[in-house]
């Protein structure tokens, strides 16, 4: 049951209930998708807002992942080519999965957080695409109001 005023598109707006935005995929390739670093990025920043209300999204945490994803991309940067990028360093990006999953348990992050980390996880084969992990986190967090 929701509580709170319905505005007139059916969305309410109290803390309890927030609007819930479109999340576009995550596919870490700005030429393919040129709003990457702005718009898709905000409307991820803005969702992980409205779940913030919940006393989640704690931003020590999403800081944290961020110095992770920081430190993760210096050393692909230092890499010869994707192959040794994959043996070295991708195994390392994996483990953010387990990271988020457990701080996920500890209700520190909401879902929406997990499944950003996650689909970059994914995404983040390569040395550039993981260069575009780091900006795209960036970004969300440019876009993440700060409390």
């Amino acid at each position: 049951m929701a509580y709170g005023n319905q505005n007139r598109n059916g969305k309410y707006n109290n803390r309890g209930n927030r609007e819930q935005i479109h999340l576009d995929p995550i596919e870490l390739d700005y030429t393919k998708h040129k709003k990457l670093f702005g718009d898709i990025a905000q409307n991820w920043a803005k969702q992980l807002n409205n779940e913030s209300y919940n006393a989640i999204n704690k931003s020590t945490q999403i800081r944290s992942f961020y110095d992770k994803v920081l430190g993760l991309n210096e050393k692909a940067e230092g890499m010869q080519d994707d192959e040794q990028y994959k043996k070295e360093v991708f195994p390392f990006v994996v483990m953010l999965k387990s990271k988020v999953a457990y701080v996920k348990t500890r209700g520190l992050v909401s879902d929406t957080f997990v499944k950003m980390i996650n689909q970059c996880v994914e995404e983040a084969t390569t040395i550039d695409k993981m260069q575009n992990f780091k900006y795209f986190f960036e970004a969300v967090i440019g876009f993440y109001p700060k409390k």
